[in-house]
């Protein structure tokens, strides 16, 4: 309940944007028995119930980043989105893109996965 609570609150205040950091495939449960994901079944359950609400129940202007695993390496820059592997993320480019998407009106009302790639994180997200 702490990311609804923190929904809630967001628009309590009259805050309008809200930017989601969750997990690859929080929402498309037939793909929850793959290796590494498998394990991680009770942690996606609450990513899932928490996407779900910010999506179905909320005004706010969500954007959804799910990323696959985060490592603690040095950042690329670069990331391919959408893609159907969950991949793995330096933590750096994560934050990289959670800061981007800020100033990146078309991922307004959108879900997307993320991993390193080869696309500068400025360009990947303008394909959105």
């Amino acid at each position: 309940m702490g990311a609804v609570k923190t929904m809630q609150a967001v628009q309590d205040k009259g805050i309008k944007r809200y930017i989601m950091l969750s997990t690859v495939f929080s929402l498309d449960t037939s793909k929850w028995n793959q290796p590494g994901i498998a394990d991680l079944k009770e942690y996606y359950v609450c990513k899932h119930y928490a996407d779900q609400w910010l999506v179905k129940n909320s005004s706010l202007n969500y954007t959804i980043v799910q990323a696959g695993a985060l490592k603690e390496r040095a950042g690329t820059g670069k990331i391919i989105v959408n893609d159907d592997n969950a991949g793995e993320n330096a933590i750096e480019d994560v934050a990289t893109t959670l800061a981007a998407v800020l100033n990146a009106d078309n991922t307004i009302k959108k879900v997307f996965s993320m991993h390193n790639g080869e696309t500068a994180i400025d360009a990947a997200l303008a394909k959105l």
